[in-house]
């Protein structure tokens, strides 16, 4: 307590005390004085207002987007989701980055800054499986099922003048070579898409079949030329051994295919000779892609039969195949070689007329396809037989480009056999003709006309109007989408 009673008392009494100094000890803590002087020393610092402008973004957070309130005063946080939030666009992504959803039988693609980018109409539908794609074909044949899975780097491939291809020659081979196991090896050519021009020829040779893969469209508006030339096989034909072979006294068989092969023939008899070939399984129950028979080849110098047409798949992953009304595709066999004096100018031994090459085997594959030209995979003619003379046959024909007449088997010399015509679409090969007198030899039999061979995703038919077939096309079946 602070000691004012002595001034007090001083002042009752009217006693001279002095001058008087007020004292004041000591009284401890004054709490309201201590609370206001504590206010004025330790500042405590209030939480700060945020401030921004208004509506515009100002970060991500984790997933979430930052966006400032309308009062610039605060943020309003907006979750992403799994798209997330854009940093350097300031804003949520519309979509995942990078990646492609199905919308019906569309493909939404994102782009990389998280943005609505281009969309793909599928024709054959939108599969989600290993991501979100426009379906497409899954080719026919085991060494090419997965031919279409990733696209082609090269954009298109346009014959716009008449030119040739080797099936050996590797960097032709722009989508690999591939092995079969019971076929020969597959030369693929692949490209974004694929034209012949209309009035322009590409002439296909060469060991290895041919598969012309295109992400789109495959476009015959020319000739697509896989035939045998004479004894030389087509490409990939000729692997498959089918008819008898010539000697000195029978003609040699013709190569079965599609049906038998026209028997060659004999001193004595139309026919009498070497057997055509049997009527071959049909290719399309195979797993490996296969061209045309030809005859066996003879261990001597006797004649050398026809080659065996080519075989050739056309694949559209994603599109047409199209054979429009001016394109053609020939897949023909060859013809077999006539007989002749082994010895030339002994007139001693001669040798028989060898037969006709099979056709080849066209396969069409395709998201569509449409065939308004002509198709052809006709046998070749067998050979002729010779004569005493020495004067060698003449050669049968390579398999035609028509649907109603047949390759001619070669003409006897002097009273040689003649050989035998090569089969078609409808009619069958003929055999070997025996010579006209003793010393003269028979002809060879003519070759089978091959296959032609369609295939489409299930629901989908093509468009088959050919102008010209021969051989008909066999019924379409089903191929798989991935």
């Amino acid at each position: 307590m602070r000691s004012r009673n002595v001034i007090a008392l001083c002042s009752a009494l009217l006693l001279g005390c002095g001058e008087v100094h007020e004292t004041i000890p000591d009284a401890g803590p004054d709490p309201v004085a201590d609370a206001g002087a504590d206010a004025a020393v330790d500042t405590v610092d209030a939480p700060p207002i945020e401030t921004c402008t208004p509506d515009q973004f100002v970060d991500c957070d984790g997933t979430s987007a930052r966006i400032c309130n309308a009062t610039g005063d605060g943020v309003i946080a907006t979750e992403c989701g799994a798209a997330g939030c854009n940093a350097t666009a300031g804003r949520c992504n519309a979509c995942v980055p990078d990646s492609a959803t199905c919308a019906g039988n569309t493909v939404q693609h994102c782009t990389a800054d998280g943005a609505l980018g281009a969309t793909e109409s599928c024709t054959l539908g939108c599969g989600t499986t290993p991501s979100a794609h426009c379906k497409y074909i899954e080719p026919r044949y085991d060494a090419l099922q997965d031919s279409c899975d990733a696209l082609a780097t090269l954009p298109s491939l346009v014959i716009d003048t008449n030119q040739s291809f080797d099936t050996a020659a590797d960097i032709l081979c722009t989508g690999g070579v591939r092995t079969q196991t019971s076929g020969p090896e597959i030369c693929v050519v692949r490209y974004g898409a694929i034209t012949i021009s209309g009035g322009r020829t590409l002439k296909v040779t060469g060991p290895r079949a041919i598969a012309l893969v295109a992400d789109r469209a495959v476009t015959i508006d020319g000739v697509l030329d896989v035939s045998a030339d004479g004894t030389t096989n087509g490409p990939g034909g000729g692997l498959i051994a089918s008819g008898g072979k010539a000697n000195t006294s029978v003609g040699g068989g013709g190569a079965g295919f599609r049906t038998a092969g026209g028997n060659g023939g004999s001193d004595t008899a139309d026919g009498g000779g070497a057997p055509g070939g049997a009527p071959s399984t049909n290719p399309a129950d195979l797993v490996s892609l296969v061209g045309g028979p030809r005859p066996q080849i003879p261990t001597t110098i006797d004649a050398d039969p026809g080659g065996g047409g080519g075989a050739l798949t056309v694949i559209a992953c994603r599109g047409a195949v199209t054979v429009s009304a001016t394109g053609v595709i020939d897949a023909g066999g060859g013809g077999g070689r006539p007989g002749f004096d082994q010895i030339f100018g002994g007139g001693v031994q001669f040798t028989s007329g060898a037969g006709g090459g099979a056709g080849g085997n066209i396969v069409l594959q395709g998201a569509a396809i449409s065939v308004l030209g002509q198709i052809f995979a006709n046998g070749g003619g067998g050979g002729g037989g010779t004569a005493i003379s020495d004067t060698p046959g003449q050669p049968g024909d390579d398999g035609l480009r028509l649907a109603t007449t047949s390759a001619s088997g070669g003409a006897g010399a002097g009273v040689g056999g003649a050989g035998g015509a090569g089969g078609r679409q409808g009619v069958a090969p003929t055999p070997g003709l025996m010579p006209g007198s003793t010393g003269a030899t028979p002809g060879g039999g003519g070759g089978s006309v091959g296959f032609a061979q369609t295939y489409t995703p299930s629901g989908v038919a093509p468009v088959l109007q050919p102008s010209a077939a021969s051989p008909a096309f066999n019924g379409n079946r089903t191929i798989n989408t991935r």
